[in-house]
């Protein structure tokens, strides 16, 4: 008896160690539901291993000190580094950490906030993983061979439905609505085309979205947010007792995009205001240079707005320049379709990914509105030009697009179809709706 007692003692301590961590360690092995994409860093005289090896292959099975899980916040002025010092990282392990996650995040620019989980083993940093995404993961093993991988965490595909009565404008009556950015830019977009924001868009007026979205699965204390918004599905738009009713249709190339019940095309070539709630301040045509203080040919569009404001690809294209452009300081240009280019000036930054060989969709922001080369004030200098001679955006002829057919009028009435299969969204569209203008 007093034996058995002896034992059962130190082994009470030992689980009440262990269990104490219990939660932390089931959800680490229940958080990483994914499948794991490996990448290997530079050779050092440390070597780094593609090969996935369990946590419990790295611990020896009588270590009896439990693995400790921490979950940090980096702190205003603090760096990623200094968040890691106090848990034994040193200079060299902070060298090959940066080197070896720089493909996929720089840590010197981690926002505010970000969060970082860490498992410590006798004093000493095991792993790090970080979000590289919605649901997305990062994460370094730092015992023996360090191993690096990424995977991606469990998500459920599902549909939200907003209606949503204008009270202002459209932009803020949206966002009051919760409804994500990224729709409520998609759906400016399309009925940009149709509807003036400033002057046709009135109190009693009402839209009615469904897009689809992925809602996260597993929680490891990383996520920023539980879902996120992706395609716009269906928008209908009542405006003074006309409605509008846009579907979008998958495809590939140039059959992608938004259509009418009966397959026209619901969206011209080009934009002729490539950002919203803008204010025209100067128009195309000759006009005295603000700063270089003579007469020249000002070849396009200037549209005041707050410094950030979001500017969108006018039309389906390729960037073919996104850099420094001299006087029109950072400026994107995208080459389009029947010789069709356009220009964004004075940008005050570009768009993550935007660089020449891009593709990019109308509506997608590809930079964000400033004041940099030969700019007086904040705005977008925007131009359109044919066959390489600039052309007023505002006299934009409606460039012929081909209405849909065959099998793929035949795909779009079926997507339709499953649209209106959706009893939330049945709700709000109960009748069949004219197919526009």
């Amino acid at each position: 008896m007093k034996y058995h007692l002896m034992i059962a003692i130190p082994v009470g301590m030992v689980l009440s160690t262990l269990v104490s961590d219990l939660p932390e360690q089931t959800a680490a092995k229940s958080g990483p539901m994914c499948t794991p994409a490996v990448a290997q860093a530079e050779p050092s005289s440390e070597q780094t291993s593609e090969k996935v090896v369990p946590l419990q292959a790295l611990v020896e099975p009588d270590q009896t000190s439990p693995i400790e899980h921490k979950l940090l916040t980096l702190s205003a002025g603090q760096s990623f580094i200094a968040l890691l010092k106090p848990f034994g990282l040193s200079d060299r392990q902070a060298y090959k950490l940066q080197k070896l996650m720089a493909p996929e995040v720089d840590l010197s620019k981690l926002p505010v906030g970000q969060k970082v989980k860490i498992e410590v083993f006798e004093g000493q940093l095991h792993s790090v993983t970080v979000a590289i995404g919605f649901a997305q993961r990062l994460s370094i093993s730092m015992t023996g061979e360090w191993q690096k991988r990424r995977y991606q965490l469990d998500t459920r595909p599902a549909q939200a439905v907003h209606d949503v009565a204008i009270t202002q404008s459209l932009y803020e009556s949206l966002i009051a609505d919760s409804v994500p950015l990224d729709v409520v830019n998609q759906s400016i977009t399309v009925f940009s085309h149709f509807v003036d924001f400033q002057r046709e868009i009135h109190r009693g007026d009402a839209l009615t979205l469904m897009y689809d979205k992925a809602i996260l699965m597993t929680k490891d204390g990383l996520e920023q947010q539980l879902e996120q918004a992706g395609q716009l599905r269906f928008a209908r738009l009542k405006n003074q007792g006309e409605d509008l009713a846009v579907y979008h249709h998958d495809a590939e190339g140039a059959h992608s995009g938004f259509y009418f019940a009966d397959g026209r095309p619901a969206q011209s070539f080009l934009l002729k205001t490539p950002l919203n709630g803008a204010r025209l301040s100067s128009k195309f045509g000759n006009r005295k240079h603000p700063i270089l203080g003579y007469t020249r040919l000002h070849a396009g569009l200037d549209f005041g707005a707050p410094v950030g404001t979001p500017i969108f690809a006018a039309g389906n294209g390729t960037i073919g320049k996104a850099g420094w452009g001299g006087g029109f300081g950072n400026r994107v240009v995208i080459r389009h379709a029947n010789g069709y280019e356009t220009l964004y000036a004075h940008l005050n930054g570009f768009a993550k990914g935007m660089k020449p060989g891009t593709r990019v969709k109308q509506g997608e922001v590809i930079g964000y509105l400033g004041n940099t080369g030969l700019s007086q004030a904040r705005h977008l200098h925007y131009e359109v030009h044919k066959n390489g001679k600039p052309i007023n955006p505002l006299s934009l002829k409606h460039v012929k697009q081909q209405r849909l057919s065959g099998s793929q009028l035949a795909s779009l009435q079926q997507r339709i179809v499953r649209i209106h299969q959706n009893p939330e969204l049945d709700q709000y569209v109960t009748n069949a709706v004219s197919p526009g203008k």
